[in-house]
């Protein structure tokens, strides 16, 4: 605890704790003398009031009240760390599961360097065919609601102690995306070995690869939705757009004759049950792993947020109409503060403080006929205002 310190000891008692013990650490102030600790740290918050906007140049962050801390770190906090987690080591997984149906390809041409798949193809897989579901996640997902963030403010541990972006979250993605190239590329190449088209000739190296890079792109996407803990219309509309969008591309891109040999391939495909039964099977079992592996973990190892989500699973939620997500009811304290955000706002001169304005609850409240006590602190504050003596305006 420091007490009547310069700005400049505030930085560096910041730096003693970020570099001496080594934790991540976070400085929020309202006032130009907190600028040099809001710099010094890993995080800066800065709080826009009657000091000035000094602070909030100088942060990462900015709110209008300390109150808002709260937020800022258990709820939005919470889920930012959640779906950087997600979006990195999804972009991890759908890589290497497109990569190594390639390396397994290799082995079959004895190392010669012949390509599996055509270049528009995975020109295009980043950054169409896979790019908008991940984009959704990054934006939409939350494990557990804004209210059940804040009641249980014990998931906030789980960023601390980084449960999901350690090795062994990494490790997992990684054998399932070798689990599922395995699949889809024995799965296509098996089949296509004993399967004809509508002439009787047998496929060639580029409807095989068309089929496989068919079966990839389903896969992936599907398996993005399985990670979620929040689906809304947004997550299907992009999942079933990015797969909409391949086969448009591919029943374009077939329809142009190139000396690459693409030509009409879909068309031959699409003309025989081995194309729909193909397409229908290997999702599937690639998946299966994938699912009996979270339904393992969740029934017997679960994480602290599905904890929670089992607890309230039941309970409805309003606000979360139309999403996959675990809902709440209002505490009476919640209701009581969310009745108080909607009475109108207080213009006097005493906005802008980083705490409450003072009276602002208790005056309007009972107005309104909400019960909303004074607190200690405004009360005093209101007595020092009144007892200030009031300057004489110039002319």
């Amino acid at each position: 605890v420091c007490c009547r310190v310069s700005p400049l000891q505030k930085a560096q008692v910041t730096s003693l704790v970020k570099k001496g013990a080594r934790k991540i650490t976070l400085s929020i102030g309202d006032g130009a003398n907190d600028v040099s600790m809001i710099q010094a740290a890993h995080v800066g918050v800065g709080i826009s009031g009657l000091e000035g906007m000094q602070a909030v140049m100088a942060s990462d962050f900015a709110i209008a009240q300390f109150r808002f801390l709260t937020d800022l770190l258990l709820v939005h906090g919470r889920w930012s760390y959640l779906r950087i987690c997600k979006v990195v080591t999804y972009f991890f997984y759908k890589n290497l599961t497109f990569t190594l149906t390639q390396f397994w390809y290799t082995f079959q041409t004895g190392f010669s360097g012949q390509r599996f798949y055509d270049d528009w193809f995975q020109s295009l897989y980043n950054v169409i065919f896979t790019a908008l579901p991940v984009i959704m996640v990054g934006l939409f997902d939350k494990d557990v609601s804004a209210s059940l963030s804040k009641k249980y403010p014990e998931l906030y541990k789980e960023g601390i102690r980084n449960t999901f972006f350690k090795w062994r979250v990494v490790a997992t993605l990684a054998f399932f995306a070798l689990y599922q190239s395995l699949i889809v590329y024995n799965f296509v190449i098996a089949s296509s070995s004993i399967s004809v088209d509508s002439s009787g000739k047998m496929f060639g190296i580029w409807d095989v690869s068309t089929m496989a890079f068919n079966c990839i792109v389903v896969t992936v996407n599907l398996r993005l939705l399985m990670m979620c803990d929040t689906i809304t219309r947004w997550h299907h509309i992009s999942v079933g757009g990015s797969i909409l969008a391949w086969f448009v591309f591919i029943l374009l891109y077939s329809g142009v004759y190139t000396p690459r040999g693409i030509y009409s391939v879909f068309y031959v495909l699409i003309s025989t049950i081995y194309f729909y039964v193909i397409l229908l099977l290997v999702p599937v079992v690639a998946l299966f792993g994938d699912f009996l592996f979270q339904g393992v973990q969740r029934l017997f190892f679960p994480y602290d947020y599905q904890i929670v989500q089992e607890m309230h699973r039941h309970e409805p939620d309003g606000s979360s109409a139309g999403l996959l997500e675990i809902g709440n009811q209002l505490t009476p304290d919640e209701a009581r503060s969310f009745a108080v955000a909607q009475l109108p706002g207080e213009k006097s001169k005493h906005t802008g403080f980083a705490f409450d304005s003072p009276g602002y609850e208790s005056f309007f409240a009972s107005q309104a006929g909400v019960l909303a006590p004074q607190k200690p602190w405004d009360v005093a504050r209101r007595a020092s205002m009144r007892s200030r003596a009031k300057t004489p305006r110039k002319n």
